[in-house]
């Protein structure tokens, strides 16, 4: 069974090459199309893996960043914000040989547990052209919003999606913001 052999970890320094070796494998197929040298490929994904490291630490600056291990080996990262209205999922990566394993199923089947528990909606964005749009569909989220690039959704077992007029998931500057400090139990 999948989740007996799925395990969390705090991310630390030493993991900081593999945040780099996760993020390159999300865009591999996409830079491949480029006809690049791997050099300049290389360049190109370091360059943006350091943008969107230090975008994440400005925009959720209290936000749990997990390393997720299958049978002991990384495999993939979880960052979530656990906020007052809702539990916002950052983002979830894995590792290409590892994904269509059930293991993002898994981990956002978990997720749609502690929300349910706390009484609060999962809220995301992702890619359009992300193939795990398809996933998070087949999984009950809900299409919220959407721009040029990203397709924001949630999930919410009671289906509420509109709070005083207002999506929710959108973010909120007055809102306190917390730790999800259960996180290292969840699987």
């Amino acid at each position: 069974m999948i989740i007996k052999q799925l395990k969390l970890k705090t991310i630390s320094q030493e993991d900081i090459p593999f945040l780099f070796t996760i993020y390159a494998s999300t865009r591999k197929q996409e830079v491949d199309k480029w006809g690049w040298t791997e050099e300049q490929q290389n360049t190109f994904l370091t360059m943006q893996w350091q943008a969107q490291q230090a975008s994440y630490s400005q925009q959720f600056p209290q936000a749990s960043q997990w390393l997720i291990l299958f049978e002991n080996n990384a495999i993939g990262r979880c960052i979530i914000e656990d906020l007052q209205q809702y539990l916002h999922l950052i983002d979830l990566s894995i590792l290409p040989n590892y994904q269509g394993k059930g293991i993002g199923t898994t981990v956002l089947k978990r997720l749609q547990q502690m929300v349910t528990q706390d009484e609060k909606p999962l809220c995301l964005k992702v890619l359009r052209t992300n193939p795990a749009k398809q996933l998070y569909e087949r999984l009950g989220f809900k299409q919220i919003g959407v721009d040029e690039l990203y397709v924001e959704m949630q999930w919410n077992e009671k289906r509420r999606r509109i709070n005083n007029g207002r999506s929710v998931c959108r973010r909120n500057s007055n809102v306190q913001w917390s730790v999800c400090a259960s996180w290292m139990g969840i699987l």
